[in-house]
């Protein structure tokens, strides 16, 4: 009679073969690893969507901050542009404001990115005036939508192309700064590195335009509001003339 003797240490590692999860089982079907890479892809797509929704959100925040602790859009445009390029990873921004007087585009600041060219595109960018439909601003300014694309230098006023094009600025967002129903001007954002479609920022800087805009118009009638009443409390005042028929009262001595 023989008797089969069962090492433990063998039996444990039966057991703890039979209990492994399915993905850790050594042969798994196409299918499987289908499903696996599948998993994977959506999970990289959810985390980058979180943080284009988190970059947006500190992007918002910190422009709505900026904004409450200024009275006039030059006193705060370059943090704005420093807080846009921050979040969203971008090199260099414009923003270009509408002249009423001409009807064109000119450059309230620029943010130049730290290259040697940089100083050249910005240089050349102050000295613009840009017409409406002309190079990437003029253009989202007249069709108001927000412009996502990964050709800069071709779309670009053409000596602006050729500087972007040789720092190697390729990839673009452009948004209007929308007024009460009228665009009052646009940021424009040029980066290195490729930029897939992101709803997160194509929400986000379509309502920081749209808080930029509504800053303006009320800095605006603000500083319209006190020049009205500062020249109705200097405004030379003159005597009213006596009535005709009316004898002046004598002074009594």
């Amino acid at each position: 009679m023989h008797t089969t003797v069962t090492s433990p240490t063998h039996s444990a590692d039966v057991e703890k073969t039979n209990r492994a999860p399915l993905y850790e089982v050594p042969f798994e079907t196409d299918e499987l690893a289908a499903v696996k890479a599948e998993l994977s892809q959506v999970k990289a797509q959810l985390y980058g969507v979180l943080d284009g929704v988190r970059s947006a959100f500190s992007a918002e925040d910190g422009i709505v901050q900026a904004l409450a602790e200024a009275e006039q859009i030059d006193e705060v445009a370059d943090s704005v542009l420093d807080i846009l390029c921050e979040a969203f990873e971008f090199d260099t921004s414009t923003f270009w404001l509408l002249d009423p007087e001409d009807g064109k585009l000119c450059a309230l600041t620029h943010r130049p990115s730290s290259t040697p060219t940089g100083r050249f595109l910005e240089a050349r960018i102050n000295s613009m005036e840009l017409a409406l439909n002309e190079g990437i601003a003029g253009r989202v300014f007249v069709e108001r939508q927000v412009f996502l694309g990964e050709d800069a230098p071709s779309v670009s006023e053409r000596e602006v192309g050729v500087m972007l094009e040789a720092d190697g600025l390729r990839t673009v967002c452009a948004f209007t700064v929308m007024g009460n129903g009228a665009p009052l001007g646009v940021i424009e954002m040029e980066r290195r590195q490729p930029l897939s479609p992101d709803y997160a920022i194509e929400s986000a800087v379509r309502v920081i335009g749209e808080r930029i805009g509504s800053f303006i118009e009320f800095s605006q009638l603000r500083w319209r509001y006190f020049s009205l009443v500062n020249g109705i409390k200097h405004a030379p005042r003159r005597n009213p003339e006596p009535e005709v028929g009316v004898i002046p009262l004598k002074r009594v001595a």
